[in-house]
């Protein structure tokens, strides 16, 4: 029978001590993207600051960090993946070490690249706490996930124990405004938010844009909800078009109808009203992360993110075009 794989932090630290032996390390997003999303937020990447990249896995935006002349620290969680961050890059000059989850150390810049889509729900809080105490009071975080990813559509199937698992390990999916409350939850003021493609050159969504796809998604959240209860309202419809209809029924059995027709309606009210208060919800979310989106158009400069006000230049996005989040948060 397939399962569903069940991650567990040993099995999440084999797995990638495993990948990390393997060419699929080259695929990672450190290796892949770190250049450019380095070039994104060099803004913030000030010189003679200190810098840590959490979840630094095997080392790619480490290295990056340290060949830009940043002071740069690593933290992960595994001890293979730290003692061969060690040996690779621990006698590199502006190399701050491997920090662990007792240190007190604050930096100015806290990296949590690709990270957050991999952690497990009974580490999540732990693991926020953990990354706001790194960021010293006005340092920034900096962080990245995929933009809405549908992890059942992209789940492989193993053979040989007959579970389903996604191949990057990711347990869990978020959108633009969800990042944005996670994080402020911690105490930090979002100061850039948009969804980012990596897939060739840099391209920042712009934020109109960005507002666009919040709105699909909130569009397509009412569009099932509404199709859901058509077909239990033509259900409903059914019934009372038979008692309506002469059929011969005894009076009990007219009443019991009667009785579970009316039963039905009230419960679906309430789904209704339910689901009305959880439209809301996501409305004002998506409507005011999109007003705030509005009232600022951001744009990349040779410097890095420009974070005044200047109109960005049309880059095409493309419902569905696979994206990343990019989020920078100021510690309060």
């Amino acid at each position: 029978m397939v399962k569903r794989i069940h991650w567990t932090p040993q099995l999440v630290n084999k797995f990638w001590d495993g990948v990390a032996q393997t060419e699929l390390d080259n695929l990672s997003f450190g290796k892949v993207a770190g250049p450019k999303f380095l070039e994104l937020i060099s803004a913030y990447l000030v010189p003679g600051g200190r810098c840590l990249d959490f979840g630094a896995g095997s080392g790619h935006i480490l290295q990056l960090l340290l060949d830009r002349g940043l002071n740069a620290a690593g933290f992960d969680p595994s001890p293979d993946r730290q003692a061969s961050l060690v040996a690779k890059i621990g006698q590199h000059k502006n190399f701050l070490g491997i920090k662990d989850v007792d240190s007190n150390e604050q930096f100015d810049v806290v990296l949590l690249m690709e990270v957050l889509e991999h952690v497990l729900d009974e580490d999540f809080h732990k693991v926020l706490e953990r990354v706001a105490k790194f960021v010293k009071p006005g340092g920034y975080l900096i962080a990245s996930t995929p933009n809405n990813e549908n992890l059942e559509s992209v789940s492989v199937y193993c053979p040989v124990s007959e579970t389903l698992f996604h191949p990057w390990q990711h347990v869990r999916s978020f959108t633009p405004y969800q990042m944005s409350d996670c994080f402020k939850s911690m105490g930090f003021a979002s100061e850039f938010v948009a969804l980012a493609d990596f897939s060739s050159d840099v391209e920042l969504v712009e934020n109109h844009k960005t507002a666009r796809v919040l709105l699909k998604q909130l569009s397509d959240f009412i569009e099932s909800s509404v199709r859901k209860y058509q077909l239990q309202l033509k259900e409903l419809d059914a019934i009372d078009a038979y008692l309506r209809s002469g059929a011969t029924l005894g009076f009990w059995q007219k009443i019991r109808l009667r009785i579970d027709l009316l039963l039905r309606h009230r419960a679906l009210i309430g789904k209704l009203h339910s689901m009305a208060h959880d439209l809301a919800h996501r409305f004002d979310e998506a409507s005011s992360y999109a007003l705030g989106q509005l009232r600022q158009t951001t744009a990349l400069t040779g410097n890095g993110v420009d974070r005044s006000t200047r109109e960005a230049d049309g880059i095409d996005l493309r419902v569905g075009k696979e994206t990343t989040i990019v989020y920078v948060g100021k510690k309060q």
